[in-house]
């Protein structure tokens, strides 16, 4: 069934909005594609590796600097797009379970709020 307007409903929602100028954004995105998750769990697992070998994170990928980690992910926003977009895109907890570590979860967390 296609999306349809007709007065305050559009497609089965019915939106009640009062005032003037409402704008509705309509986003029909099908999610992440399988590539797109790849490129982010890679991405993670890259920092992550980054982030142990300058010793904020320990080997079993625990916060030893919580300071420096979100130091490093606000200092490099263009190294964790592919991260943002699976986090935004509803795929966190995907891109979690695949990164299984105490800063996958703190990166996560830093990059959705951006």
């Amino acid at each position: 069934m296609s999306d349809y307007v007709y007065g305050d409903k559009i497609g089965r929602d019915k939106n009640v909005h009062n005032g003037s100028n409402n704008n509705f954004t309509v986003n029909n995105s099908q999610g992440l594609s399988p590539a797109e998750l790849d490129a982010a769990i890679s991405e993670l697992h890259s920092f992550v590796a980054q982030l142990t070998r300058d010793g904020v994170v320990a080997v079993d990928g625990s916060v030893t600097d919580p300071g420096a980690v979100v130091a490093a992910v606000q200092s490099q926003p263009g190294r964790l797009q592919a991260v943002g977009r699976a986090v935004a895109g509803g795929a966190g907890g995907a891109l979690l379970s695949a990164v299984q570590s105490g800063v996958a979860a703190l990166i996560a967390a830093l990059v959705g709020r951006a």
